[in-house]
């Protein structure tokens, strides 16, 4: 039975426990020796919590393999026969949701699904509120259809009874007096009961007319049940039962404020229902996620009151799927960019509301309006806009989109024309439509919390990196006076027997007992989750009083049936810099931080540190712009570097150097594995923690906002943090007001895909195309897109031609693995397309692998097993296309036109192998050693666009120069590479510089640039020392190199700045962007 809601469990204990009900598990030692028993005396046996495979042990059960021996009906299991009773039954249950059981499994059992659906959960909700609300009108239903019931089986027992007279009459029937008499009777009974039942039914409908009045708070609680379900997939620690639900959905229905009036108690009913669960469910979620719920919520209300269809709903998570739509052409406007273009074609097509929004974008200006943000689509002013009516002629509408659109179309614009505002309308979106409450955190108070637990019922706080709530646990347990009744330890190794005697001899005397880090104990979960469960069994010896607190960070060894019946809290660091910054300060002991020899010098160290602290750690928020890898800086490295000042300020100087060298190659470096993320940390520190940093004039950031102050006691300095901002801008980080857009959309990406994996797979909505016809044609359109290999054999011979010494240019032979690579890449695409067609079809089943891919087609991603055989990318489906043709197409120029002018770096597999066999020719040319060559980088005043490059190139013959590349320069040595975009900077082509961004360019694109390899080459101490990446991400894996599989090489660029200004904005140069 497929039970994840536990409904099948609790159905079979009721049915079979006076029947002597055996419970076991696969994980049970003795489950075979139990099941043995149960089947020599006859006994149910329930078989709980299964996953997808079955102990070999059960087959000739499932099997049922029982023969006839000496007259006894024997089973064989193991090793020995055994007696079987015929009045043995076996059930089994499973918690997973979703099961895929094998063929060969599924032939032995008969599989139920219990799972609860929306109708059925709406109609259990539907009387459960009634019988809270309308007792009496519940009791008469009840009544009714046990009237119901008994008549209609009263009506069958004279039905049968007369066949069965009639069946075994013998001569004449009309001679036979009891069957006429039975007749007669029957025809008397069967009035009265048909009379009676019409009564009942007509009695029925009209309760159910009272009862249908309730139907709305029934329909409400399903609705959020389903979304607090689906939470689970987003964390393994989010899990919430059936019964949790409805005890908390009843209990706030007897809790909330009465009135005769029934329209307003429904309305108090529907408001104070959904508060309940989002308070009680929002304290259990991480803040990240919070938001990801109450949007969930509120999409998942208006969806059921059919406020937003599939198609809007699909729109805004997944976008536009297909790869090659005819769209309108675009109009020369200079302001319109073709993807902005292409957008607006989108919604048209998809929204039918949206019918319009390409023609009024070149007529006027158009704007939405969410809560307090104002989205424009197009230019407020430009001279090529005309007139537009101040009132909205329904007609024929022009311009006025805010009045045209519904909420969430509003939200759509937002979504697809300023994607970094997303967050902060979906924010005003459920802020509009819930309330005020639903976009705040709910209280986290301890005593509201103790009111949630039982004796049966622990409280766990689901941990992050920093966190500990173990003080404000233990003032809490003071003030209930109970804190010599406190037992807590910290779980791991041999600890589980230790905490088990704990909680055994807490349970007699009514004891507390916090169990800490629960996740470092995995082995011994199976038994916490069998102790929590003996809690509610009659037979257990517990005290009211007892109560058990767990902590744990989030893991799926956590036991599932311990978290969906408990009291969940999450407990989380404070985020900023002044919440960081407090934290440290409120550690600090007065008399050491005041009365140090060292005396304004030590307290604007210390304050340094602190401060450092929490910028290293706030600059996470930011991605890679802050660090290729996110690293789990702790209080105890802060802690541990304020110690090393204690150590080495003894006398009354500052050892700068040795302090520096510890706290940002030691202290805080030796977590740092990345070695431009070490660069990065050495710079931050010299802002914060240097000789430079004790004048008196110093500040942190050009705002001046920011410095460590001349004040004399640590109150003093606990006031001046209490009043820094509460949002912290990217000057202080040392960074671009971009920064700020590309968190958003960082921020943004995190909330679409998080909803997206909860999301099921949704079905087709009103293109007329099934989600099989989808997929089925875009694969289709790939595979027409696609050649089918390179064939490195039909280059010409010069390609291959050998120098005097007999060696083949190194850059065929980069050429010749980049062949190989893209061959492997294309097979593994054609293959799985032209399956995927065929199981769409019918023709061969439809595997995992190709379950994978069908999905990830509806949701616009690239599937994983592409990503595998591919270069890193993070492209979505339509543009990862694009790009990949546009690679094949600057491969199989290289093979039928000879080397290019100019090399598309960003469009090789294996840059890295490209610039070695660059070096290697030129080694080979002066007979120099290549392990003492690198690249000098010039750049030039020229751009290139690779589509538009290609475009020009199909008409060329082997060898023959093109009119684009007359204007470049003849070049001796090395090669002209061009396609790399800069992130966090830009290039001025005036004066040939980096310069800052331009607020909301995110990228530029940097010039063409000549890569000339020189002997011991050592770059000018003015230029910025930029990593160049394959994506954004920056982060990979470390390789044998040393390097992380995503940094390509070091470039040196001519800068008027110093190297400081760009390390702290995270200035790098990247080969592709997301889009």
């Amino acid at each position: 039975m497929i039970d994840p809601q536990d409904q099948a469990n609790r159905w079979i204990r009721q049915m079979e426990g006076k029947n002597g009900l055996k419970i076991i598990r696969l994980t049970d030692p003795n489950f075979l020796r139990t099941l043995e028993n149960c089947i020599r005396i006859g006994m149910p046996v329930l078989l709980e919590e299964v996953e997808e495979f079955l102990d070999p042990a059960l087959e000739p059960i499932l099997l049922k393999q029982t023969f006839m021996q000496g007259g006894r009906l024997l089973i064989r299991l193991g090793d020995s026969d055994i007696d079987y009773d015929r009045n043995f039954r076996f059930y089994i249950t499973t918690k997973m949701s979703n099961p895929h059981y094998l063929p060969e499994v599924c032939i032995k059992v008969t599989i139920i699904n219990f799972t609860v659906t929306p109708s059925g959960l709406e109609d259990q909700l539907l009387s459960d509120v009634v019988r809270l609300e309308r007792p009496d009108l519940e009791e008469q239903r009840n009544e009714l259809i046990v009237r119901i019931n008994h008549d209609k089986t009263q009506l069958k027992g004279i039905e049968d009874r007369i066949l069965h007279l009639l069946f075994n009459s013998k001569g004449n029937i009309l001679d036979d007096v009891e069957l006429i008499n039975t007749l007669n009777d029957s025809k008397v009974t069967s009035g009265v009961i048909a009379k009676r039942l019409q009564d009942a039914e007509a009695t029925e409908e009209l309760i159910t007319t009272a009862r249908e009045k309730y139907r709305t708070v029934a329909t409400r609680g399903s609705v959020m049940y389903f979304v607090v379900v689906d939470l689970a997939e987003v964390d393994p620690m989010y899990q919430y039962s059936l019964k949790y639900f409805t005890q908390l959905f009843n209990t706030c229905i007897e809790t909330s404020e009465k009135c005769s009036d029934l329209n307003t108690r429904l309305r108090v009913l529907l408001k104070q229902t959904t508060i309940s669960v989002y308070t009680n469910v929002a304290r259990g979620l991480f803040e990240k996620d919070k938001l990801v719920f109450s949007f969930l919520l509120c999409a998942a209300i208006m969806r059921e009151r059919n406020e937003i269809t599939d198609d809007e709903w699909n729109f805004f998570l997944r976008g536009s799927a297909a790869l090659d739509k005819e769209r309108k052409e675009k109009p020369d406007i200079p302001w319109l960019a073709q993807a902005m273009w292409n957008i607006c074609c989108d919604l048209e097509d998809a929204i039918s509301s949206f019918t319009g929004l390409s023609d009024d974008i070149q007529k006027c200006h158009c704007y939405v309006i969410v809560g307090d943000l104002q989205v424009s689509i197009n230019p407020q002013q430009w001279e090529g806009y005309e007139p537009v009516p101040e009132t909205l002629d329904m007609e024929a509408p022009v311009g006025n989109w805010q009045e045209r659109l519904t909420g969430f179309q509003r939200l759509l614009v937002v979504k697809a024309f300023k994607e970094e505002k997303v967050v902060a309308a979906v924010t005003n979106f459920v802020r509009e439509n819930l309330g005020q409450p639903f976009v705040e955190s709910p209280l986290v108070d301890l005593h509201i919390l103790y009111e949630n637990t039982d004796y049966n019922i622990p409280l766990i706080f689901v941990l992050s990196t920093g966190s500990d709530p173990m003080g404000a646990f233990l003032r809490f347990a003071k003030e209930k006076n109970y804190l010599e009744k406190v037992h807590a330890i910290s779980l791991g190794q041999g600890q589980g027997p230790v905490a088990e005697k704990l909680i055994v001899s807490a349970m007699k005397v009514g004891d507390w007992v916090f169990l800490q880090n629960c996740h470092l104990a995995a082995s011994w979960m199976l038994s916490m989750e069998a102790m929590v469960k003996s809690f509610s069994e009659p037979s257990t010896e517990i005290r009211k009083e007892f109560r058990l607190f767990l902590s744990s960070m989030p893991s799926k060894a956590f036991p599932v049936s311990v978290l969906q019946n408990s009291a969940k809290v999450t407990n989380e660091p404070p985020k900023g810099l002044r919440a960081n910054s407090r934290r440290a300060f409120a550690d600090l002991i007065p008399e050491q931080f005041e009365k140090h020899t060292l005396g304004m010098d030590w307290r604007k160290i210390v304050f340094g540190i602190c401060f450092f602290h929490a910028i290293i750690q706030e600059r996470k928020k930011f991605g890679p712009l802050g660090w290729n890898i996110k690293y789990e800086f702790s209080d105890s490295d802060r802690e541990c570097a304020l110690d090393n000042l204690k150590i080495f300020c003894i006398e009354k100087s500052v050892p700068w150097d040795a302090l520096i060298y510890i706290t940002g190659e030691i202290t805080y470096g030796g977590r740092v594995t990345d070695a431009w993320d070490q660069r990065c940390l050495r710079t931050i520190l010299r802002r914060f923690f240097a000789p430079n940093t004790m004048d008196r004039d110093y500040k942190y950031s050009e705002s001046r906002i920011y410095y460590a102050p001349d004040f004399a006691t640590l109150n003093e300095y606990r006031d001046y943090i209490n009043d820094l901002p509460i949002i912290d801008e990217p000057e202080v980080f040392g960074m671009h007001d971009n920064a700020n857009i590309a968190f958003q959309v960082e921020e943004t990406n995190k909330l679409v895909t998080t909803i997206i994996n909860v999301q099921p797979r949704l079905a087709a909505g009103g293109s007329g195309k099934s989600n099989d016809d989808i997929v089925y044609d875009l694969a289709e359109s790939i595979l027409h897109k696609l050649l089918d290999k390179f064939e490195i054999e039909e280059a010409p011979a010069e390609l291959f031609e050998l120098d005097e010494k007999g060696r083949m240019n190194s850059l065929t032979t980069v050429l010749t693995q980049e062949v190989e690579r893209f061959n492997t890449l294309l097979k593994v695409i054609k293959t799985s397309l032209r399956t995927l067609q065929k199981a769409i079809k019918g023709l061969v089943v439809m595997s995992e692998d190709l379950e994978n891919i069908y999905t990830s087609f509806l949701n616009s991603q690239v599937p994983k097993q592409w990503e595998n055989a591919a270069y890193p990318s993070l492209k979505p489906l339509g543009s990862w296309v694009s790009d990949l043709v546009l690679r094949l197409a600057f491969i199989e120029d290289w093979i039928h036109h000879g080397q290019p002018t100019s090399y598309w770096l960003s469009g090789l597999f294996f840059p890295q192998g490209f610039l070695t066999g660059t070096l290697q020719n030129h080694a080979r040319k002066y007979n120099l050693p290549i392990d003492q060559l690198s690249f000098e980088f010039h750049v030039l005043p020229y751009y290139r666009q690779q589509s538009e490059y290609f475009a020009v190139r199909d008409q060329m013959k082997y060898g023959e120069r093109l009119e684009l590349d007359a204007d470049l320069p003849e070049m001796e040595d090395g090669v002209m590479v061009h396609g790399l975009f800069m992130d966090a900077f830009r290039w001025d082509i005036n004066q040939m510089v980096v310069e800052d961004s331009i607020f909301g360019e995110m990228n530029a694109v940097l010039p063409m640039m000549h890569m000339e390899p020189k002997m011991q080459f050592l770059p000018s101490e003015r230029d910025y020392i930029a990593p160049l990446y394959k994506t954004s991400a920056r982060a990979g894996t470390l390789s044998t190199t040393g390097h992380s599989t995503n940094f390509v090489v070091p470039v040196h660029l001519s800068s008027k700045r110093p190297q400081d200004y760009w390390i702290a904005k995270g200035a790098a140069l990247l080969c592709q962007l997301n889009e």
